[in-house]
């Protein structure tokens, strides 16, 4: 018996990150959350607990380092989100994110 495997083509380049951040969304509480993935057009954060999000959804991603990110729930479940961002990251914002996470994990 043949076994398949499943590629998956991403259109961008993710980069993993461990950057504390809070995701707001209008008239609730900021949820303390964890950024673990980035790309140009879009965010994978985590630690979500039970608060939930719906498809379609607006929300601005606040990081630690400062940035403030405005993008909509696409996907969301287990304590996870995907966000795609309501503007796309130039390469010099992206990479200024990623050294700020570097930065910071170097410290603690």
């Amino acid at each position: 018996m043949a076994t398949m495997s499943v590629l998956t083509i991403r259109a961008h380049k993710r980069y993993a990150l461990r950057m504390p951040s809070k995701l707001e969304s209008e008239g609730r509480k900021p949820a303390p959350c964890l950024l673990i993935e980035l790309s140009q057009h879009g965010a994978r954060i985590s630690n979500l607990g039970q608060r939930k999000f719906a498809v379609g959804e607006s929300v601005a991603l606040d990081t630690s380092c400062g940035r403030r990110l405005d993008g909509t729930i696409r996907w969301a479940h287990d304590g996870r989100a995907g966000i795609e961002l309501g503007k796309s990251l130039h390469l010099p914002d992206l990479a200024e994110l990623i050294d700020a996470n570097r930065r910071e994990t170097a410290v603690a």
